[in-house]
This record gives structure tokens, C-alpha cells and sequence, in this order.
């Protein structure tokens, strides 16, 4: 017996298991201390397939939207994107993509007459149906091109060269036509955008003239467009309650890029950035950071199987996009092209508009293991492993999705130690090919591991009910000033002279978001604190805010001292400072009440405390100065902001009944 069989016979003698790959297992850490995005839902545009579905008989079409919008037995979308039509130039018949549905009517069919609010019945019944069969849904408004009496060409499919078709004089027009359909949606027929969109794909280069779809050259003057349609939104009435979203643009990079190159004045107007994930998803993180350090909400608004290559099922394929979008774009809504595109590999629902029937494709049900389980308002938190994505549900449970394309089952082992608190058993259900979704066995968790196999060529969900997750981890904050053309040094301490220049550049410096106060109400949104020609009436306490990825808040504190013997430095005691409880009365009357007036969020509101129960007047601005909200109650109490304000930075005050102010700050909502 040669020496390998006496090991084996001596290994197998005392139990040792030299173990194949395919006893061994994949260690996944969920960690709910990491958290990120808070997932509003998932979604598709309307065009084109509204356009034909919205013809079928009221039962038909309303059974079609049962199965895209229903959260037990559909896919539970709940977030949906009219395309606001052109309308092409009489005469022209090429807008022939979807099996038609692509000759979306224009709302303003010529320059000089009025609109015509007849137009578009088909797409907008869907979306009115879908407005009162939806519980809280998001509406956004997109333009795939301008009315053709705006564009170079007069043609809305393109210029005859793929550039910016827009007229120069008309930018404004375009506002105007926009922002009056916006407008006609909410006071006629009752239903709001939340965003309006006026680009689609606009630096591709591909829209020219007698195309079989709408489309705009938009590659420059992108800021000049959503100032122009902001400032129209705003005029009407409507801005920020509907703000502007952009660019849509059909690759990641671009979109990263081209925010970049936004003005100030037009991010004061953007509310939301979308991008498709067509292309370029090595740039899904940068962009993530870019509109994070923003402070503006980023959606996933289009996406398809376009740049697909290998003979990986398309199923399977879209799975992985799901699955990266959600994980490194961090996208807070993941929105799909149109659900029943008539292209194979592009749709979940196969239509037969002649019929009036609808078939499910094994897409279907791959969406279905996603967006019935992780739904509106669930938190996206880490997972080590790029197969997985995981969710903490609003109604307390674990969500984790499981991804297998390969040809070999997968034994994965997901450690949830990092949780507080555990159910006993996952549900679970399973997609397979060639397409179905089915509950399979639950499986218990055993003390705070979950074992389970991902069979080949799945996608399997599995739901932990009654879970808590632990608290985030704040990032460490370093402080680094820089006096005139000096070297960076690290300080919280600064002192100098007048006239002098200070740049304060804290780390971290990406992957987070950045905000600052200071004297002379100074507030800025960004990591670079500069400031030139300094004097003492600039000293005082700076506070930095960095809110990274998790979530998680850290303060840093710089104080600056301005020699000036014009304006001298005086301490300040701290704001937050409250008098003792055995205090006298004759000290109680030096404070100020003011000082005493805090707000600041809680949940869906702002809270108001110290009032001394008197009467109270709320005040929130935007910072364009447009009040958004208004409120008057005795004593302290909770303002709720509702679903329609967009998430940004307000000016709240409030105010004693005789109007004198007893509070006022930035604060971020």
C-alpha cells in the first residue's frame, strides 16, 4: 500500500472528510448595519404598449393592468412613466416601432392652434386606470421629442444628422407645452407627476429624421433645458410639488458625465437623476456617488437586454441587471422598457392586441421573484456576494434574492449574526425555467445561519419575517484646512488674518454627501468649504455634515478665528445649551424662546418642540424661496411634508403669532 492509500484508510478511519466542491459552501454576510437606498418600487414606461392595450374593452385591458400591477398575483409595479407625445408632422407615416404603438399623438398638433386634450385616449386611460388601481403610485412624465413644428428637422424622430433638433428660440416653448400637459393631468384628470423628463437617450447620436420611433438629439444646452422647464413648472404652480428628472441617457457614463456639467441654477430644478443601464455599467458606482454627494434621488428609468451578448437565458440575464442595478447603482427605483414589447427578449408579456389576450414569458416571473417581495419603502442593505441582493421590508422582514446562471447547483451558507433579531424559518419561493415562480419547503434558520441550495439556472427569494437589524456605523471624519496657497494640514482649529483665504477639505472625499453651516447663515451642499478675502464677520464655528452611503450621519467642527480687531471674535456659548432645571426665574428671562425652538425630521413630518405651548406658525421654503408648506397649531406638534415633496434641502421657520421669528435653519428633508 503506497503512502496516499494509507492516508486515505487513516483519514477515513478517524472520520475526515476530505471534501469535494461540491460539498462546499458559500459564505454570505448579510449586514443590516449597512444600509443604503430606500427602494421606492419597480416600474415600466407606458409607451408603447399603452397605446395598443389602452384600446382593448374596459375588462380586457383592465385584466392586462391586474397582472403588471397587482402586488399578490401581478408583478406589483407601482411606478409608471407617460410619454408625453410630439406628434409628428402630417404626412409623415415612418413612426412604425411597436407594432405601431411608437406614433404616440402630440397634446399641441401645430404652432399656432390650441391644444387638443382628446389626444392620446389610449395611453391615457392606462395611466388614469392605473392612478386609482395603484396604492401610492409614482408618475413621471417623459418626452421622447418635441412637437414637430419646434424641431430643426419637422420631423420627431430626429435631425437628418443625429444632432440637437430642438429650434434654439424654442426652448422655452418646449417648457411651456410640458409643463401645461403636466398641468392639465393634475387639475382636469387628477393625476400628479412627481417628475417631468425632457430628454430621452439625448447625447446617443442615433435620432435622424423618417425613424421608425420619436427621438431628440439633446447632447448640449442640457442645463439651458431644465432651467426652462423648471422655471415653467414653477410659474404654473407646480414646481417642486413635479420638479425636473434628467438625462435618461442610454449609458451610465454619459449620465455620470453630463451631471457633471449641470449648472447650479438648473440642479436647484432637478429632482431626480435617471439614467438607462444599457451600457457602461463599470460607471454604475461613480454615478451613485456623484448623485449622492448631490443630495438627488437616483432611479434606474430604462433598461433592456440591448447590449445582451453569449447564450445566457434572457431571464437570467435581466436577473444580473436587476441585481447590479440595485447593487452598485443603488438605484431607488428600477423601472423596465416597455412590459410587452413585441420583441422576444424584450418582454415580460406576450399581447395579442387583435384578441385582446396576454400570455406571461418566463421574464415574467423573474421580475415576479423580485418586485412581490422586495416592495415601495423596503431598505436595500449589504450582502458580500454579487449573486445576491438583500432588503429590509417596512413590515419588519428579511428579503434575499438569490441568483444562479450557471450549470451547477450552489450551496450558499447567508450568515445573519449581524442581526439583533431573527425569525425561525425563511419562506421560499423559486423561478425556473422554462418559466414559473413556485413556494417551495421553508427553511430553518439554524441559531443565525440560513443554509440553502440555489439550484442551476434560478432565481430563488427567500422572506425572514420578524427581523430587527442593528444601527449603521458613522464614517470617521478627518478635518484638513488649507490657508491661502499653503500645504494641507490637519486641524479643527483654524486661525487667521485678514484678507486671508481658507479652503476646509475634509476626508472621506467620495462615496458620501457633504453639507456645511456657519456664521452669517452660511450653508453650502459639498465637501470644499473655500472662502476668500476672509474678516471677523466670517469667524466663528463651521459644522460639517457627512451622511455616508449607510445612511449614517457624522458632525465635524471647525472653528475659524479671523484676527480683525474691527469686527473681534467673541465665543459663543453652544446653541443647544439649556438652562438647569433649578435655574432662576430671573436667568429663564435672559434666554430667548428662540433658542429653545428646535425642528427637525421624524418620520414623514417635521417635529417642532419648545414652544412653551404657545401658538405656533410653520414656514418651509424651497430654496427658490416658493413656500411648499404652510401650518398653524398650539404648542408643539409634527407637520407631515406628504408623498409629493421631493427629497431636498428647505428653509423652515417658525413664528410667534405676532410673526416674530423664533426659528429658522436649512434643513434637509
Amino acid at each position: 500500500m503506497d503512502s496516499f492509500l494509507k492516508g486515505l484508510v487513516f483519514a477515513s478511519s478517524f472520520g475526515v472528510c476530505f471534501c469535494t466542491s461540491a460539498f462546499a459552501q458559500t459564505k454570505v454576510v448579510v449586514d443590516p448595519s449597512k444600509k443604503y437606498q430606500v427602494f421606492e418600487g419597480w416600474g415600466t414606461s407606458l409607451c408603447w404598449w399603452a397605446v395598443l392595450v389602452g384600446a382593448w374593452d374596459e375588462a380586457n385591458r383592465d385584466q392586462f393592468l391586474g397582472a403588471v400591477a397587482d402586488p399578490d398575483t401581478g408583478l406589483g409595479y407601482n411606478i409608471f412613466r407617460y410619454n408625453v407625445g410630439g406628434g409628428d408632422q402630417p404626412g409623415h407615416n415612418h413612426l412604425t416601432k411597436g407594432d405601431g404603438g411608437g406614433k404616440v399623438p402630440g397634446y399641441k398638433p401645430t404652432e399656432k392652434g390650441d391644444f387638443d386634450w382628446t389626444a392620446d385616449p389610449a395611453q391615457r386611460g392606462v395611466a388614469l386606470s392605473l392612478n386609482k388601481m395603484v396604492k401610492d403610485p409614482i408618475f413621471e412624465a417623459f418626452s421622447n421629442s418635441p412637437p414637430w413644428w419646434m424641431t430643426k428637422s419637422g420631423c420627431v424622430s430626429g435631425s437628418n444628422d443625429g444632432s440637437d433638433n430642438l429650434k434654439e428660440d424654442y426652448f422655452d416653448d418646449f417648457a411651456d407645452y410640458l409643463s401645461e400637459v403636466a398641468l392639465h393631468f393634475k387639475t382636469e384628470w387628477g393625476l400628479t407627476f412627481r417628475t417631468v423628463e425632457p430628454f430621452n437617450e439625448p447625447s446617443a447620436g442615433w435620432w435622424k429624421s423618417n425613424g421608425g420611433q420619436e427621438g431628440c438629439g439633446f447632447k448640449n444646452n442640457q442645463s439651458k433645458m431644465i432651467v426652462e422647464l423648471g422655471k415653467a413648472l414653477k410659474k404654473k404652480g407646480l414646481f417642486p410639488g413635479t420638479s425636473v428628472s434628467a438625462a435618461d441617457e442610454t449609458s451610465i457614463k454619459q449620465a455620470h458625465d453630463q451631471l457633471g456639467n449641470y449648472t447650479s441654477e438648473a440642479l436647484s430644478y432637478l429632482g431626480q437623476v435617471n439614467t438607462h443601464s444599457y451600457s457602461d455599467g463599470s460607471y454604475r458606482k461613480q454615478l451613485y456617488n456623484r448623485a449622492f454627494s448631490m443630495d438627488k434621488r437616483l432611479w434606474q428609468s430604462e433598461t433592456g437586454p440591448l447590449s445582451k451578448n453569449g447564450d445566457e437565458h434572457i431571464a437570467l440575464w435581466m436577473a444580473n441587471v436587476i441585481i447590479q442595478d440595485l447593487r452598485d447603482l443603488k438605484a431607488e427605483a428600477w423601472i423596465d422598457w416597455q412590459i410587452a414589447d413585441p420583441a422576444e427578449n424584450w418582454r415580460s408579456i406576450k399581447a395579442d392586441h387583435k384578441k385582446q389576450t396576454f400570455s406571461y414569458m418566463p421574464r415574467y416571473y423573474m421580475h415576479a421573484a423580485f418586485s412581490r417581495y422586495i416592495r415601495p419603502g423596503s431598505r436595500i442593505i449589504d450582502s458580500d456576494n454579487g449573486n445576491t441582493v438583500a432588503a429590509l421590508r417596512p413590515d419588519g422582514a428579511l428579503v434575499i434574492v438569490v441568483r444562479n446562471s450557471g450549470s451547477s447547483d450552489v450551496k450558499y451558507n447567508f450568515d445573519l449574526s449581524k442581526f439583533k433579531k431573527l425569525g425561525t424559518t425563511a419562506k421560499v419561493v423559486r423561478f425556473e425555467l422554462p418559466g414559473s415562480l413556485k413556494p417551495i419547503d421553508d427553511i430553518a434558520i439554524s441559531g443565525t445561519s440560513l443554509a440553502m441550495t440555489a439550484k442551476s439556472n434560478t432565481v430563488t427569494t427567500m422572506v425572514v419575517a420578524d427581523v430587527e437589524g442593528t444601527d449603521c456605523t458613522p464614517s470617521e471624519v478627518i478635518s484638513y484646512v488649507k490657508i491661502h496657497n499653503g500645504d494641507w494640514e490637519e486641524s479643527k482649529d483654524v486661525s487667521l488674518k485678514k484678507g486671508d483665504s481658507l479652503v476646509i477639505g475634509p476626508h472621506p472625499y467620495e462615496g458620501g454627501r457633504w453639507s456645511w453651516t456657519g456664521p452669517e447663515d452660511y450653508y453650502y451642499l459639498g465637501r470644499e468649504a473655500r472662502f476668500k478675502n476672509m474678516d471677523g464677520t466670517k469667524s466663528g464655528i463651521y459644522t460639517g455634515k457627512y451622511v455616508n452611503s449607510s445612511g449614517c450621519e457624522t458632525e465635524l467642527k471647525v472653528k475659524v478665528v479671523v484676527d480683525d480687531p474691527d469686527h473681534p471674535y467673541v465665543e459663543k456659548p453652544p446653541e443647544d445649551t439649556l438652562p438647569p432645571k433649578d435655574t432662576s426665574t430671573t436667568f429663564i428671562k435672559n434666554v430667548r424662546l428662540a433658542s429653545l425652538v428646535r425642528a427637525y425630521r421624524f418620520g414623514d413630518g417635521i417635529r417642532v418642540t419648545g414652544t412653551n405651548g404657545g401658538w405656533t406658525v410653520f414656514r418651509m421654503y424651497d430654496m427658490q424661496g416658493i413656500p411648499v408648506k404652510t401650518a398653524e397649531f398650539v404648542g408643539d406638534g409634527i407637520v407631515q411634508m406628504g408623498p409629493a415633496l421631493p427629497r431636498g434641502f428647505y428653509v423652515v421657520q417658525i413664528l410667534d403669532r405676532s410673526g416674530r421669528r423664533l426659528f429658522e435653519r436649512i434643513l434637509r428633508y
